[in-house]
């Protein structure tokens, strides 16, 4: 099956639009409201998208068959609109893309400055509290920094080159804001993203495995990237399941895997995995694989599971973490898996939560390497790469 999503007014006009086009037999899978967004979002009405799946089936446009006078005519004009219509497409998504850069450039740090100003204000007039500075413009920015979750640490290695400037009460604000700004950024680091191309000569899939505690999220982050892959960059996918022991956890992703018209491979053991990823991988460009949650305090656990990885030929693996999870615990979960593997970080539920200190907190703390983040339980829309640039905007309290 594939995807697609139609836009209106109004919910009943996009389904109207899903009926027309695609026909009775499509499903729809998702109904979410977007807010305008830009410069202008106050002027404009909130609008309805629509998700749906459809067969794929051959569609022959009516104007090609209007616009023919003879075969050799309508090969020509099919053409033609065929190109026309990948030239439009073209124009308009760096049209987009022009106007997303523009905007964001317009949000970046002079929207910073304007809010952190008005919040200085009223930040310098509180001395109720106990305060880590006497300068005003460093207490408020440590404050900010604290109550979003960054560790008092870490927000004094942030600041500590600007407490030990001089004629500190003349200091530009928009120093303070940028300095802070830049090494959040450079603290969280480039995120690294799932790359996978298509297998050409090679006779094998990549294989990309997905551990982490229970009730992570583990099996619907699979379902939002593997969407991505599958419809934009047109992958065949193919998904392995280890997740035995959570009730419904096998059909959750078979559900997932009808949708995308992909297989699921269900294994129990190291010996399963190896014989479900030789079938695989001469017919897809990556799999997929979904452990069962285990926990960080259970050592037999993760001996289980590290015997489980290293079975696996050359696997990229995510660790899977909650962001709504102290962090105390998200520190001590990491330092378990740190011992049985390599791995990269995935955090979901940012929709839970308004204090993304724990991202930063963590970054530093360990060192290792961000990815993706997920904001919601619609699959495959609520997902995306961490954008470090918006964490350090949160942290700092501008959005």
């Amino acid at each position: 099956m594939k995807m697609k999503k139609y836009e209106a007014l109004t919910e009943q006009q996009a389904i109207e639009m899903v009926k027309n086009e695609l026909g009775m037999d499509a499903i729809i899978l998702n109904i979410k409201k977007i807010q305008p967004k830009g410069l202008f979002a106050f002027f404009r009405k909130p609008r309805v998208e629509v998700t749906a799946a459809y067969e794929d089936k051959p569609v022959v446009s009516k104007e090609i068959f209007e616009n023919k006078e003879n075969k050799n005519e309508g090969s020509s004009f099919n053409k033609r609109m065929i190109e026309k219509s990948a030239q439009d497409t073209k124009k308009i998504a760096k049209q987009q893309q022009t106007i997303d850069e523009l905007e964001k450039k317009l949000n970046d740090t002079e929207g910073l400055l304007e809010q952190v100003m008005q919040k200085l204000s009223v930040s310098s007039h509180n001395f109720d509290s106990p305060r880590k500075y006497d300068n005003a413009m460093l207490q408020f920015f440590y404050e900010k920094l604290t109550s979003q979750g960054v560790s008092s640490k870490i927000s004094e290695v942030l600041l500590k080159d600007i407490e030990n400037i001089e004629d500190l009460d003349n200091l530009d604000i928009n120093l303070i804001v940028k300095v802070v700004y830049n090494r959040i950024i450079n603290i969280l680091g480039e995120p690294k993203i799932l790359k996978v191309e298509k297998r050409g000569r090679q006779a094998y899939a990549k294989n990309v495995v997905f551990i982490g505690p229970t009730g992570v999220g583990k099996t619907t982050t699979i379902a939002k990237i593997s969407s991505q892959f599958i419809f934009n960059d047109k992958l065949n996918v193919g998904f392995i399941t280890a997740d035995t022991y959570r009730i419904a956890a096998v059909e959750q992703l078979k559900t997932y895997a009808d949708i995308l018209d992909s297989e699921v491979g269900v294994v129990y053991n190291s010996e399963d995995v190896i014989e479900k990823i030789n079938e695989f991988k001469v017919v897809n460009d990556v799999i997929f694989i979904d452990t069962a949650g285990r926990s960080h305090k259970n050592d037999e656990n993760l001996k289980e599971l590290k015997s489980f990885l290293e079975v696996i030929p050359d696997a990229e693996i995510y660790l899977v973490l909650s962001i709504t999870t102290k962090y105390e615990d998200l520190l001590s979960i990491i330092n378990a898996y740190s011992k049985i593997t390599d791995f990269k970080i995935i955090f979901t539920k940012l929709d839970e939560t308004s204090c993304l200190g724990s991202v930063l907190n963590i970054c530093y703390e360990t060192g290792r390497e961000i990815s993706y983040a997920t904001n919601g339980q619609n699959v495959p829309d609520d997902i995306d790469v961490i954008k470090p640039e918006e964490i350090a905007r949160d942290l700092l309290g501008s959005r």
